[in-house]
């Protein structure tokens, strides 16, 4: 049977996690981590559950149930020659402040897809 239950001790540098319990312990309350309560030696001490730590943490611990858990996400990379970037750099440089200021609303209102639309749209 594979343990799902960890104190933040044991939780040290595994995966992504750190070397302090405190800082483990602050982790796990700002990421809401799942937790119960361990009653010991030395008192009380939570434990989170495998299912909230972090991906890379899951794998270490357990790696025959969690296999995929600790794949590193696909690397994307975007290559132009640089010509038409530097052109739209320095159009958005030459506008006025609220020229740039609707550009932007409009962007974030419809998207670059929206934009595009746009122009198609104009240019017919």
């Amino acid at each position: 049977m594979n343990k799902e239950w960890f104190t933040a001790n044991e939780l040290k540098e595994k995966g992504e996690l750190g070397c302090s319990p405190q800082g483990i312990n602050q982790r796990a309350r700002e990421q809401n981590w799942r937790w119960q309560r361990r009653f010991g030696k030395q008192g009380v001490t939570k434990e989170y559950h495998i299912s909230s730590l972090p991906l890379s943490t899951q794998n270490e611990l357990n790696p025959q149930r969690y296999p995929l858990a600790a794949e590193k996400p696909a690397a994307y990379t975007v290559s132009c020659d640089g010509v038409p970037w530097a052109r739209l750099q320095s159009y958005l440089a030459g506008m006025k402040s609220d020229e740039y200021a609707v550009l932007l609303s409009f962007l974030a209102e419809n998207g670059a897809a929206g934009l595009l639309d746009l122009i198609s749209k104009a240019n017919k």
